[in-house]
Order: C-alpha cells, then sequence, then structure tokens
C-alpha cells in the first residue's frame, strides 16, 4: 500500500525515486549479535521490492546512490542550519547525490571546526582539559585536508578514507 501511493505520488510529480543502495547480505551475519538482531527486523528488503516492482509496472524511474558518509554529511552541513533530524538531513544528501551534486566544505562548517581546534585566539586544550589526543590528530588531519577538499571530483569526494570519514570520527567523538 505505502509503495503504491510512493510511485504515485512520484508518477504524477513526474520525478524518479532515489533510493540508497543499502546491501545487507547474508556475509555479515554471525559476526556481531547486535547486528543480526536489528539486520532481521529491518524490513528494507522488502520495502524495495515493493517500490522497484510498482515502479516497474508504473514506468517510473528509480535512482540509487552510494550510502557512504550520509548521515555525517547531514549531521554537520544540514542538521543545525535547518534544524532537522539527523534523518531528515541525510534523506537531503541523497536527494543531491541523485542530482549529481557534489558536497562541498562551506565556510560555515570550515569556521565551525577551526573554533573546535582553537584557531580564534586561544590555544588547543590540553590532555585532560576537553580534548584527547585523537581528537586533536582528527582536528589536525581535517585542518590538512580540508582546503584540497572542494576541487577534487565527486568519486574521489566520496572514497573510503576521505574527509567525511574523519568528520564522522569527530562527531562521535564528541558526543
Amino acid at each position: 500500500m505505502l509503495a503504491k501511493v510512493v510511485v504515485d505520488v512520484a508518477k504524477l510529480l513526474g520525478k524518479p525515486l532515489v533510493m540508497e543502495d543499502l546491501a545487507f547480505g547474508k556475509d555479515r551475519l554471525d559476526t556481531n549479535r547486535r547486528f543480526n538482531r536489528m539486520a532481521s527486523q529491518f524490513p528494507y528488503a522488502k520495502v524495495s521490492e515493493a517500490l522497484l516492482r510498482r515502479a516497474w509496472k508504473e514506468r517510473v524511474g528509480v535512482v540509487t546512490v552510494n550510502p557512504r558518509h550520509t548521515s555525517t554529511i547531514g549531521h554537520w552541513k544540514y542538521q543545525q542550519r535547518y534544524g532537522v533530524t539527523i534523518h531528515e538531513s541525510a534523506a537531503l544528501v541523497i536527494g543531491r547525490r541523485a542530482l549529481g551534486y557534489r558536497e562541498r566544505i562551506t565556510r560555515e562548517l570550515r569556521e565551525r571546526i577551526f573554533k573546535l581546534k582553537g584557531r580564534k585566539g586561544q590555544p588547543l586544550p590540553k590532555e585532560g582539559q576537553g580534548m584527547t589526543l585523537g581528537v586533536g590528530a582528527l582536528l589536525e588531519r581535517l585542518g590538512n585536508t580540508m582546503p584540497a577538499h572542494n576541487g577534487l571530483a565527486a568519486w574521489q569526494q566520496e572514497r573510503l578514507n576521505g574527509i567525511w570519514l574523519d568528520f564522522m570520527r569527530l562527531a562521535l567523538a564528541l558526543r
């Protein structure tokens, strides 16, 4: 029923559906009990199959995008700006990827990192005063890689060891 409504809206607007290309294969099972429980309760395969069948029947296009770092990019760039949840901000990133946009490091994001790093007049906090060595190293690496990021091609920006992996680790460390 939900698939019918979603595909009918896309057909009415004349737009394709955009989906993440998630892979919950059997190769990842049997490694972690918590992950197995989460994966078995996650109805992604049924929902995506219903959407694909209905879209095929109604002749609506479906675009799949790489899901790598969508939540991280959404967290740093769109969550605070638009006052939305992490899932809604990740959906903004997915939509932008489907349209072919690259995710640039904005001036506001650069200023947030420099403020964290302490470049606004104050020295970096020392170990035990709010900053660990790992966070300091992440901030130093981000300071070196941020200027070059915007000039890279989209495939270079999305590579496994790109700048967004450092942003994800920084977000997790600052919780």
